[in-house]
């Protein structure tokens, strides 16, 4: 079997719904959080996750973690998970966090927390895991991390690259020698513009690359040889879709992974895997918190 790696910064979420909009200098009412708060979080966790969930084990998340009890929390739960955690290195500090605000109108605000109070590079054994990596799934990360990756994954594997916004992390340049580079590439509508930039600025024009763009609601789009594909989704009620776009990711890999000729059967894949998770969430909601 093909073994995959996820490169990325992983974090404790804790996810809320706001009764109104946020205001400098106003407070703004939580209207609604989880149960589970803080839970799971960070794209490797995420897409792998969902790649075991979907029955593809033999993937690794590679990331970093403090070295306090909710970094010991967070590995914990990702094992019990069935996920190898063999390739999330522990740094001094404590476990990084996001704060997911989700607005009336379902926007997020995303406050992230780094924690770690050195720098995060690939150690010696997530090297080689990246290296030994038939498929290496590259999202946000730190900087000299994305450059040890092009410099690690061999020519032979799979790169694919989940798009997100943070120019602090991955620059202009930076993300034209991903895209460059990129077998695969998937981004969320708010995400098509800085994947559109960095595609023009890569110079390059593979019909054989897969490109996908999700659109919440709206569906999915595939874009493979000058052709595009709709994949229409059901729509599911809910302000909490945090990981959302990651999980489509993973249960689109894990099918694709092991059927690399059929992309459409592996979108429906990650379209399932999305509604398991938001079902999932709307049934345990009871166990959350709601203001009056």
């Amino acid at each position: 079997m093909s073994r995959a790696v996820v490169t990325g910064f992983s974090s404790s979420d804790y996810a809320l719904r706001l009764r109104g909009p946020m205001v400098a200098d106003k407070t703004t009412t939580i209207d609604w959080r989880p149960g589970e708060w803080p839970r799971v979080g960070g794209p490797p966790a995420f897409i792998a996750s969902a790649m075991v969930r979907a029955g593809f084990a033999d993937v690794v998340p590679v990331s970093w973690v403090g070295q306090d009890r909710d970094s010991e929390t967070f590995r914990a739960a990702l094992s019990d998970a069935g996920v190898d955690i063999g390739g999330i290195a522990q740094l001094p500090g404590r476990m990084p966090t996001s704060v997911l605000a989700y607005g009336p109108d379902g926007g997020c605000h995303c406050l992230f927390d780094p924690a770690i109070t050195v720098p995060q590079r690939l150690d010696e054994r997530q090297s080689a895991l990246v290296a030994r990596a038939d498929w290496v799934c590259l999202t946000v990360g730190p900087p000299e991390v994305t450059e040890q990756v092009l410099a690690l994954i061999r020519p032979e594997s799979k790169l694919v690259w989940s798009v997100k916004v943070d120019e602090r992390v991955m620059p202009g340049d930076l993300a034209a020698r991903v895209a460059a580079r990129a077998d695969i590439a998937a981004w969320s509508r708010g995400e098509a513009e800085f994947a559109a930039k960095a595609f023009a600025g890569s110079a390059t024009d593979r019909p054989d690359r897969l490109l996908i763009e999700t659109r919440g609601g709206n569906g999915v789009i595939l874009r493979a040889g000058g052709e595009e594909a709709r994949f229409p989704v059901r729509a599911i009620e809910t302000s909490d879709t945090t990981g959302a776009g990651d999980t489509f990711l993973g249960g689109f890999l894990a099918a694709f992974i092991q059927e690399p000729g059929d992309a459409r059967a592996a979108i429906r894949h990650g379209i399932a895997a999305v509604e398991a998770l938001l079902k999932a969430r709307l049934r345990n909601n009871h166990q959350g918190s709601e203001t009056p």
